[in-house]
């Protein structure tokens, strides 16, 4: 089972986003979210918040309670952040679903 999310704006692919959820489906970890490189697409600085609301809304429908970042790169810690992650005690970069 997997989530592939396609971002388009008109014939522009702005971004793309790859999630799964573990064995017991309680947590989907997002594997690649991307927007397109450089500045000049249409969707710049809101990728991040479609793929989330799309991914959320994923793991609630099959009963998931958290969102986990896979191997989040270093530059985009804060931007998730700000969208409610937070690392766990165990090191994961996670927001709870509500």
């Amino acid at each position: 089972m997997g989530f592939d999310l396609a971002i388009w704006f008109d014939q522009e692919l702005c971004g793309l986003c790859f999630a799964n959820p573990n064995q017991s489906r309680l947590r989907v970890k997002i594997v690649r979210l991307e927007g397109k490189p450089g500045n000049d697409h249409p969707l710049k600085s809101r990728v991040a918040t479609f793929a989330l609301t799309a991914v959320t809304h994923f793991a609630r429908i099959i009963g998931s309670k958290q969102i986990e970042i896979q191997e989040p790169l270093p530059g985009v810690i804060a931007l998730y952040r700000q969208l409610g992650f937070e690392f766990d005690t165990e090191g994961r970069l996670v927001k709870l679903i509500d």
